[in-house]
């Protein structure tokens, strides 16, 4: 049961749960659809802003009745010493996945980055798409003001340097920079708003197991 759990969940992707709220059933957090909230909301004149602005935006939120919506993590793997490269394998460069919203750009949106992952630049690069297959009713379904610029990210320094982690989704580069005003999108842990119901095989499964007397 458990190998077969894991063949679904390595192409499970995103699910619409109505009300602006977008599930991501591999990372288990929920998305505010609209990616540029902040202004849309009114809460800042264009979402532009610096990284405590941002973090206080994303801490006072109240959404759909929840709130401790947050930045989307880095999930930086070596924080004391961050590699910079392009296969992925680094917390700084292009085409890290470990990221909430790596995740999201390169995976999800299947968006490209500047750099491919041995490292050569290439064209059709930054946010060319912003919608994804719901993955229960497989109607399209699109990201809300999607910004081409860059992200804040929730960890705020790298120790020593004294500089805020950013996404970039017009390059798809992760890096720590210290621009004054960019972009906020909230996201909060778990599936908020709805239960995932299990793929279809895996029901059938379950219930022959059930069937079985196992």
């Amino acid at each position: 049961i458990f190998l077969l759990l894991l063949s679904f969940n390595a192409t499970a992707a995103l699910y619409d749960r109505g009300n602006g709220l977008i599930y991501d059933d591999v990372l288990d957090i929920t998305w505010l659809q609209d990616a540029n909230y902040a202004q849309t909301s009114g809460y800042d004149s264009d979402g532009s802003m610096t990284w405590q602005q941002a973090s206080a935006w994303a801490t006072q939120l109240e959404y759909s009745g929840y709130d401790d919506w947050r930045l989307p993590s880095a999930k930086i793997m070596n924080a004391a010493n961050p590699c910079y490269g392009s296969d992925g394998s680094c917390d700084l460069g292009y085409n890290n996945t470990t990221g909430e919203l790596g995740h999201m750009f390169y995976n999800n949106l299947e968006n490209r980055g500047y750099r491919n992952t041995l490292g050569s630049a290439q064209s059709g690069y930054g946010v060319t798409n912003s919608s994804f297959i719901d993955d229960s009713s497989g109607a399209s379904v699109s990201i809300l003001n999607l910004i081409n610029s860059a992200y804040w990210l929730e960890e705020k320094t790298i120790p020593t340097i004294n500089r805020d982690w950013a996404f970039h989704t017009f390059n798809g580069l992760r890096y720590d920079i210290e621009v004054n005003n960019i972009y906020a999108w909230a996201v909060h842990d778990g599936d908020i708003d709805n239960p995932v119901p299990l793929p279809a095989g895996i029901t059938l499964f379950l219930s022959g197991l059930v069937g079985l007397g196992l």
